[in-house]
């Protein structure tokens, strides 16, 4: 696999080169809300609350993500420094109920694969692949289109860039993944994840999204769940002892936001 989009929106957290999605601070006067754990997301988690959260028309015209900006730059990037056949397969671990990158990736993969350790979060991807309803994910495809240059785009052209998604979903698949305890994909059987690199090619590109110092995130409707409080350091030093080239990496850090994202090759 020549790529790994690692995102876990809804995994326990173990290893140090994993996070979650971007996430909103908690009010202050949250102080007494129920911080949920890893072993609470099969029950607790909503793919529903978490989409209209961070996904609804309203939460994007209120905050576009940092992923929206930062994904697209990096699928432009690969498209310049990559061959085709160097950027055939996209693995993102940990999409949660979410499609963004398979749309942010489009033009550059040829299948993509989404993994997640949540049965519910599979069905919604499941449904969205099969065309029944979910999310509406115009609103968020115009913000990639942005994010990517060139005019507003068209309904007609929002439906291109989904369709087009959708068709390297289908080439992928969707997949249950418990990362600590058996394959992604089963064409890697044999190929144990206790050490996810190895689904990841010398030259291949690792992209990661994570939350810094924080200890929780809202997951929709006050949902608060968990997190592993990483410093960048702390990150940047697992990247190197799992083999990548941390240092001439592409990263962006936004302080204010508690976000870092970073594409790095294996060397």
């Amino acid at each position: 696999h020549h790529f790994l989009n690692f995102q876990p929106a809804s995994l326990p957290i173990k290893y140090l080169f994993m996070s979650t999605h971007p996430s909103e601070s908690i009010p202050q006067e949250e102080e007494n809300h129920t911080v949920l754990l890893p072993e609470d997301y099969v029950q607790k988690f909503d793919p529903d609350a978490y989409l209209q959260f961070y996904f609804s028309q309203d939460a994007i015209e209120d905050g576009t993500r940092v992923s929206l900006f930062a994904l697209p730059v990096f699928a432009q990037l690969m498209l310049q420094t990559m061959r085709p056949n160097e950027r055939e397969t996209l693995l993102d671990i940990g999409a949660g109920p979410t499609v963004y990158s398979a749309l942010c990736f489009r033009d550059v993969a040829k299948r993509v694969h989404l993994a997640d350790y949540v049965d519910r979060n599979l069905d919604v991807l499941r449904k969205w692949v099969r065309r029944e309803e979910t999310i509406d994910w115009v609103p968020t495809i115009k913000v990639i289109k942005r994010t990517e240059g060139g005019p507003v785009p068209t309904e007609n052209v929002c439906q291109e860039v989904e369709e087009k998604a959708r068709g390297l979903v289908k080439s992928g698949g969707i997949h249950f993944a418990d990362v600590h305890q058996n394959v992604v994909v089963p064409e890697l059987a044999g190929k144990q994840v206790d050490v996810l690199m190895r689904h990841l090619r010398s030259g291949g590109r690792f992209v990661l999204g994570s939350v810094l110092e924080d200890d929780e995130y809202n997951s929709g409707r006050q949902t608060i769940f968990h997190l592993l409080n990483l410093r960048e350091q702390m990150i940047l030093d697992a990247l190197v002892a799992v083999g990548l080239d941390v240092a001439n990496a592409k990263k962006y850090v936004l302080d204010g936001e508690g976000v870092m994202f970073i594409m790095a090759t294996k060397l």
